[in-house]
């Protein structure tokens, strides 16, 4: 590439003295970039229709590694009329996609540079070159991308068997909560059972043994006896009177005369 850079510079030095060939040469081929670059820039103030200025500050802005701008110029001198120099502008435009491994668009200039010029090598060279770059570049984006997705596919997996164990393990203590329910009132029903059996061998008891007064009861029938013996005796103090007004009236009182 830095042949065809050369072999364009000098093209372009040759096309009249107002571009100072020897000086900006001298620059270029000492590495004193910026000085080149600051060249360019002045004849593209005066003559901004003058493409070989842009491809030359082109040249030395790729030489600089600053690709993004080097490309720009680049562009800018394809629209020449010169064959040759499209041609060159083309391939050289390609060279720095190729380096920032845009692989696609530099098989693109390239094949614009050899419908201009079929018989360039370095053109068809790095032609295949981007192609092999891109397939290799496509191989492992799917290398990759298989990756990505065998992991995706583990990693949903894994879920997965993190759910079912989940799952798993809820079960289990939902069974275990229920066996214990169930012993809770099977316990419960047992204890209830037993409680009612010994509640009715109390009453059993209750019904064999003797029967005996509860003290309300007992105090109640105290009560309507001490009743009774009033009335008794109420009665008996009325019988004791009505006798002995009985007994009055009998032996008491005048005797009538009789009436003969």
């Amino acid at each position: 590439m830095l042949r065809k850079i050369l072999a364009i510079l000098c093209i372009f030095l040759l096309t009249g003295n107002i571009f100072a060939k020897d000086k900006i040469k001298q620059l270029y081929e000492e590495g004193n970039y910026d000085q080149a670059i600051d060249k360019y820039n002045k004849i593209i103030e005066t003559h901004p229709d003058w493409y070989e200025a842009y491809f030359g500050k082109g040249a030395a802005l790729y030489k600089k590694g600053q690709m993004k701008e080097a490309l720009k110029e680049f562009e800018r001198s394809i629209a020449t009329k010169d064959s040759e120099q499209k041609a060159a502008a083309l391939y050289n435009a390609g060279n720095v996609l190729l380096k920032n491994g845009r692989y696609q668009e530099a098989m693109e200039f390239y094949k614009r540079s050899l419908e201009l010029k079929p018989d360039d090598y370095d053109a068809k060279y790095n032609y295949e070159l981007a192609y092999q770059r891109l397939k290799e570049k496509q191989k492992q984006q799917n290398r990759q991308q298989n990756q990505q997705n065998r992991e995706k596919k583990k990693d949903q997996q894994n879920k997965q068997n993190q759910q079912q164990k989940k799952q798993k393990q809820e079960q289990k203590q939902n069974q275990n909560k229920k066996e214990q329910q169930d012993q809770k009132e099977e316990q419960k029903q047992n204890q209830q059972q037993k409680q009612n059996q010994q509640n009715a061998q109390k009453n059993q008891q209750k019904k064999n043994s003797p029967k005996s007064a509860r003290p309300e009861q007992q105090k109640m029938d105290k009560a309507e006896k001490q009743r009774a013996v009033r009335i008794l005796n109420a009665l008996k103090e009325k019988e004791k009177e009505m006798m002995r007004k009985r007994m009055k009236a009998k032996h008491g009182g005048q005797k009538k005369e009789k009436d003969w």
